[in-house]
């Protein structure tokens, strides 16, 4: 056997393979393949140096090859269908992950993609490979999370989805943008338990992130209360966003004479409002900076006072504020719970959502309180979309509504809404679907409490002008809960439609009650569940009323603290200050200590 042995190249290919030399491998494998081009092993071990060096288009090309040599081999077939998956070529990874379960049955990893896979065109039978693959390996993280993100964000059985991601979560082996993924869903289910929650969000920080900021060192800072506040923003949603819309009103109404504006933004596709932005603030793109490189540069700005904007929404980056890179941080809008972090100093309430004595313990963040609203809704002007009467009134059926994101349309509303639907006969309800099977899926949750099927009727989501003219075929609209609605509660009022909610305990189920007093509508809110079917029984037999809203509320909102762009800037420029002036008089005590 002489060196240029075909077997004797491909062990020199094997071994360079083994001791992590892809590269060298990949070189005697085409050596190998030179003198025997049928070698159907020499063939697969190139296909793996390929795919080790991440070229993926050659490596399936050659794993492709190396398929129709050795039909039975397990391993390749499931390193064929990850590249393919990875390349998006989502037919032919099917087919190859289908082979993986011939060969296995009880191949864990093959049916997690395949469940993975079959989430966009056939959920149950991804439901059915989920629920084998997890009673296979009932602690394999990976499979559990993907498990707990399609029952939540596809399927939408919020209540499963959030019962996966409590059991993930327990099994402590997860990263801290999955952590951050996994507490951000434990807003939505039926059964949320407040304080369990907050609790959640403590842990999750203790265990990725406190940590970050003990390090910090303010003793260079200009600590000077007679200049200009430097005030940075941090968010993914710097564009048409409710996110973005809130913070270009921050732009356009805060005292420039008093503080000079900073964006960090951590989204790379932009829109038509950056420029309005650019004007008002300097931008900075971080989204290629790793969190202690943005921190360094937020540091390098000298920002005074740093809002984030995202807490554990999508696009967040809480690693940049964990590392403290401002003396003072706060937290306001965007994510209605505590960021868990103890780097943030506040967060921005007000009385309706945080009575005070209240909820303090479930915050992290010490709570400042704005007087009425802690943010300000924008409507979306470029959309001319006129109100019409209550449908109602023109002798159609009743229609309750609720237009939020289907996500926040839990198993518990679906209940309380099915309770008013049969005491409204002939009346029926709007919702928003997922996708189709998710409409069908809300169409058998309220099959199940007794509804008439034509009573539920389930819409595709759309763009912004059909979802506004879509208010024109709701006479009432629902706050859903535990999670309330938002913006879209604005959005509701802007086009003369009331909103009935149900009184939570904690922010994210009081933001319907915040609103609803912003307007002086007080009738609007339920104390309870029995309450809450009483009034939308009533409000539903008072055609005045409704009638009377259609044509005030978008008045009213206008009126409202809601859109007092003047009076909130006036207020938040305020607290900014007293938290600036606070900081400072801290840090001359500590130099006169020293």
């Amino acid at each position: 056997m002489t060196d240029s042995d075909p077997a004797t190249i491909l062990q020199q290919a094997v071994y360079q393979l083994e001791t992590g030399n892809p590269e060298q491998a990949a070189e005697f494998a085409g050596q190998a393949l030179e003198s025997a081009p049928e070698n159907a092993e020499a063939i697969f071990l190139l296909g793996r140096c390929r795919a080790l060096l991440n070229q993926n288009t050659e490596a399936i090309n050659v794993l492709e090859q190396a398929s129709e040599r050795l039909p039975d081999r397990l391993e390749l077939f499931n390193l064929l269908g990850h590249l393919l998956y990875h390349e998006r070529h989502h037919e032919k990874a099917i087919a190859a992950f289908r082979r993986c379960v011939e060969l296995d049955p009880d191949h864990v990893e093959a049916q997690r993609q395949l469940a993975n896979l079959y989430l966009s065109n056939d959920q149950p039978e991804a439901i059915r490979l989920f629920e084998r693959a997890h009673e296979l390996a009932p602690d394999h993280a990976d499979l559990l999370f993907d498990y707990a993100w399609g029952m939540m964000y596809t399927v939408g059985d919020t209540d499963q989805g959030a019962e996966l991601f409590r059991k993930w979560l327990q099994l402590d082996h997860g990263t801290a943008d999955r952590g951050s993924i996994a507490v951000q869903a434990l807003n939505y289910p039926s059964n949320q338990k407040p304080t369990e929650l907050a609790q959640i969000h403590f842990q999750w920080a203790e265990k990725y992130m406190n940590h970050l900021g003990h390090d910090f060192d303010f003793s260079d800072h200009d600590f000077s209360d007679n200049r200009r506040i430097r005030l940075g923003m941090l968010s993914g949603d710097f564009c048409r966003h409710p996110v973005g819309r809130f913070a270009m009103l921050l732009c356009h109404h805060l005292d420039l004479q008093r503080f000079e504006l900073f964006i960090y933004s951590n989204n790379h596709e932009t829109d038509e409002l950056k420029p309005s932005f650019e004007e008002h603030a300097v931008w900075c793109d971080v989204t290629k900076l790793t969190d202690d490189e943005a921190a360094k540069k937020i540091r390098v700005d000298r920002v005074d006072i740093l809002l984030d904007l995202s807490g554990h929404t999508k696009g967040n980056r809480l690693g940049i504020v964990a590392l403290k890179p401002a003396p003072i941080q706060a937290a306001s809008f965007a994510y209605p719970n505590t960021t868990g972090l103890g780097a943030v100093d506040y967060r921005v309430t007000d009385p309706h959502s945080d009575p005070a004595g209240t909820t303090e313990s479930l915050w992290q963040e010490k709570l400042e309180y704005m007087p009425h609203t802690p943010w300000l809704y924008l409507p979306p002007l470029e959309f001319k979309t006129e109100t019409t009467p209550p449908p109602s009134t023109a002798g159609k059926p009743f229609t309750f509504g609720c237009l939020n994101n289907p996500v926040k349309t839990s198993r518990v509303s679906i209940r309380l809404w099915a309770e008013v639907l049969k005491r409204r006969p002939g009346s029926r309800i709007i919702l928003f679907e997922l996708n189709p099977d998710h409409g069908q899926l809300l169409k058998q949750f309220f099959l199940e409490e007794g509804v008439a099927p034509e009573q539920a009727d389930i819409r595709p989501k759309g763009g912004v002008t059909y979802f506004l003219e879509l208010h024109n075929e709701i006479d009432l609209m629902f706050d859903p809960f535990p999670y309330n609605g938002g913006v879209t509660t604005g959005d509701s009022f802007w086009m003369g439609v009331p909103v009935l909610c149900l009184e939570g305990d904690t922010y994210v189920s009081r933001q319907g009650v915040m609103q609803n007093r912003c307007l002086g509508l007080e009738a609007f809110i339920a104390g309870d569940t029995g309450e809450f079917i009483e009034k939308a029984v009533q409000i539903s037999n008072n055609a005045d009323l409704l009638l009377q809203l259609r044509q005030n509320l978008r008045g009213m909102l206008q009126q409202s603290a809601l859109m007092d762009y003047n009076g909130y800037a006036a207020k938040f420029k305020t607290m900014l200050n007293r938290w600036w002036a606070k900081r400072c008089a801290e840090y001359q005590e500590i130099g006169q200590a020293d």
